[in-house]
């Protein structure tokens, strides 16, 4: 999500036309739901986040996805959802690639993970 605000990402099954949790079989659950857990566990690390909020709501968008968001105390949504904070400020070109390179380090250490098993 390009919102300086808060580090955030939304993470999508592998799998196309999906809306709900209920529409995966059992395996594509849990492999959506470790995948999660992999990126709040992540991403806790990474920002050193005073908590880790996850949501999927897909209200307008519905396609089966996850909000994994990066919570401080001193944030400017905090202690308020991020939902209804009404000043997101984009990531400059130059600190997005930052981001997406800590991201994408996230990411290639799950992949790793899954190749080794």
């Amino acid at each position: 999500m390009n919102a300086s605000n808060f580090p955030w990402v939304i993470l999508v099954p592998r799998i196309p036309d999906i809306r709900e949790l209920f529409h995966l079989d059992a395996k594509e659950r849990l492999d959506f739901q470790m995948e999660v857990d992999f990126l709040l566990e992540g991403m806790s690390k990474v920002y050193e986040a005073h908590k880790m909020n996850t949501a999927s709501l897909g209200n307008l968008v519905p396609q089966l996805h996850t909000h994994i968001i990066v919570r401080y105390k001193n944030d400017d949504a905090w202690p308020s959802p991020v939902w209804s904070y009404g000043n997101m400020v984009k990531y400059s070109e130059d600190e997005s690639k930052v981001q997406i390179d800590k991201l994408k380090n996230l990411v290639d250490d799950y992949r790793q993970g899954e190749n080794n098993e």
